[in-house]
């Protein structure tokens, strides 16, 4: 088998162990038999003695087994001593032959005997979140793997208005291939933009762009139009406050890591540095204003749009 026996997997993020157990189901399984030698159970409803009891089962025409247990955080231990010494001592021995254990959870408590003596035997992962800079590269990569290209600002873009969890961003990338079907293998802008927001006249870039070229009044005439047209005033403010921290790091970087962990696109790294260096001393004056007026809108009682026509005025104001 591809895979050692018992494989746990951890971690927040839901789409990459979700993806990780069908690289090991599709490695262990031949076709046509992951019908009857793929089992799986949930943690929250099955005790220790039925995951050892399925494990221990023969595969299908003695064929290799996966026997996948999810919210394996949940289990049960208490009353199960027994069940626990018998479970380990499975994995003490290399596991079941033919058969593939996956644990599958957000973490496990290491702390205790018996997944601490788990964990020592067990192939493990964690799969953390991405941070905000790897995003762009994951819809890359994972476009690639279906053949098509996207250019720089497209998934820029992409990053900035989807939401960061990436099942969403999958699910919007597999939209994106609908939408633009045949027409070609290269996504841009355009095509991410037709797709997020066909009705819409404006987009968080355009504000950018208004700020770049000092035009108050396309700036002022974006937000409210994106305002009118229902955008989250939530959105907006993460625009305000991610591209303006983004400036402020590169302004700070020293390394071509710390570039590196704002974005990997030259296209959207120039546009930052030019924001910065529109404002005296740098980007970090505009974002403390940022933040400010961000927390007033929480408390006070005035419109979003009142405070962030407040917020485009202070900043054109603060421009060099």
């Amino acid at each position: 088998m591809a895979d050692k026996s018992i494989v746990l997997l951890t971690g927040c993020e839901v789409y990459l162990r979700r993806e990780r157990v069908e690289q090991i189901v599709t490695a262990t399984l031949p076709d046509g038999l992951s019908d009857f030698n793929y089992m799986r159970m949930d943690a929250r409803e099955n005790k220790l003695v039925d995951i050892l009891s399925s494990w221990e089962e023969r595969g299908f025409i003695g064929g290799n087994r996966v026997i996948h247990v999810e919210n394996i955080e949940k289990l049960r231990l208490k009353g199960q001593e027994k069940v626990a010494s018998l479970f380990l001592d499975r994995v003490k021995k290399g596991g079941v032959p033919g058969a593939v254990l996956i644990l599958e959870g957000e973490s496990v408590d290491r702390r205790t005997a018996f997944f601490k003596k788990l964990s020592a035997a067990a192939t493990s992962q964690d799969f953390k979140p991405l941070r905000n800079y790897q995003v762009p590269t994951f819809i890359s990569q994972r476009l690639r793997e279906k053949g098509y290209t996207i250019t720089s600002d497209a998934a820029e873009f992409l990053s900035d208005f989807a939401s960061s969890e990436l099942m969403s961003i999958a699910s919007e990338l597999e939209k994106l291939i609908l939408f633009i079907g045949d027409e070609t293998k290269q996504i841009t802008l355009e095509h991410v933009k037709g797709l997020l927001m066909p009705s819409r006249s404006f987009s968080t870039f355009d504000i950018q762009d208004a700020l770049l070229e000092r035009r108050s009044d396309t700036a002022h005439a974006a937000l409210n139009s994106m305002l009118t047209e229902g955008v989250s005033p939530i959105v907006i403010w993460r625009f305000f406050q991610s591209t303006l921290d983004k400036a402020r790091r590169l302004e700070q970087a020293h390394t071509s890591a710390d570039v590196n962990r704002i974005s990997r696109s030259t296209y959207y790294l120039d546009k930052l540095k030019r924001l910065g260096g529109v404002f005296p001393g740098g980007a970090n004056r505009a974002l403390v204003l940022t933040n400010k007026l961000e927390l007033a809108s929480r408390r006070g009682n005035l419109t979003d749009s009142f405070y962030l026509g407040y917020l485009l005025d202070g900043l054109f104001r603060m421009m060099r």
